[in-house]
């Protein structure tokens, strides 16, 4: 389930969210019925922006506490968000929230 600023009241499921972060849906795609607004567009992208230095933290700390990797997680240099990303471009997001709400952390909300 994602965060209620991401999804006020549920209106957008979680491919479309992921496909504007990613920039795969854009401002000129209208060719669905629940088509976000470009202002709906912008705050997803603050949001992530705004949270993307603490979902990277966030995730090296899972992985080492919860998930047994070795200490060599917490110093990897490269984006881990950007590894998840690319290694499961279709259920990223989905994933990375389930693991930080399911952990007890949290992100900061986004404001219109």
């Amino acid at each position: 389930m994602l965060p209620d600023c991401l999804v006020p009241y549920k209106h957008y499921n979680e491919e479309t969210i992921s496909g504007v972060l990613d920039d795969i849906v854009n401002p000129d795609d209208e060719d669905s019925e629940i088509y976000p607004s470009e202002k709906t567009m912008l705050r997803w992208h603050h949001w992530f922006i705004l949270n993307q230095f603490n979902i990277e933290g966030h995730m090296k700390s899972i992985g080492y506490r919860l998930l047994g990797f070795k200490e060599e997680l917490l110093k990897f240099s490269n984006s881990l968000l950007g590894h998840i990303k690319s290694s499961m471009p279709d259920a990223w997001l989905r994933t990375i929230l389930r693991y930080l709400y399911n952990s007890g952390n949290s992100l900061q909300p986004c404001y219109s």
